[in-house]
């Protein structure tokens, strides 16, 4: 059996016990929706170390969990798709597999495969998540794309993979505040 015929498995068991109006789209959605941006690291998987639930959140996940243009157009899109407000937690953890983009030779033979340029990928490396998280944010509330109208709040946050914990690097600002990063 492949891994993934296991995961169908496990698929068949979740469709049988799941009450499916927790899938379907709620006819009145609240004013505002958690949205949790983070890596896809499997080690960091939001509905384990956050104790989410079903509709608690929506997750998006990319290599480091970086605020890049098409996090913010999907942040826009589900804002207005779902008529609601989002309150963004961004959350980079120690650890990440990005600060192998802080060396010069794997992030070369990376360039190599993809579209992205030499200083595009190092701006990616997560090697200080704290200092990451805090440019992150600031990217998230200079952003004309996404407004206040749009997102209600953005918060900043590192997991320690060290301890399981999580800690607030940046309170939640809404977006007509101005913010500078800190050190």
């Amino acid at each position: 059996m492949s891994e993934f015929s296991e995961l169908l498995e496990r698929n068949r068991d979740f469709a049988s016990k799941v009450d499916l109006r927790m899938l379907a789209m709620p006819a009145a959605m609240p004013d505002r929706q958690l949205l949790v941006l983070t890596c896809v690291d499997p080690r960091v998987e939001p509905a384990g170390f956050l104790g989410l639930g079903m509709g608690d959140a929506g997750v998006l996940r990319n290599a480091g969990g970086r605020v890049d243009d098409r996090v913010m157009q999907d942040i826009a899109y589900l804002a207005m798709r779902l008529g609601v407000r989002m309150d963004v937690a961004v959350i980079h953890h120690t650890q990440c597999g990005t600060g192998m983009l802080a060396e010069s030779a794997f992030r070369r033979a990376y360039a190599g495969r993809t579209d992205l340029d030499d200083a595009d990928l190092a701006a990616k490396a997560v090697t200080d998540p704290a200092g990451t998280v805090r440019t992150d944010i600031a990217k998230l509330l200079s952003s004309p794309l996404l407004s206040s109208d749009l997102v209600a709040s953005v918060s900043g946050h590192v997991l320690r993979l060290e301890t399981g914990l999580v800690e607030t690097v940046v309170e939640a600002a809404a977006l007509d505040q101005p913010y500078t990063a800190q050190p």
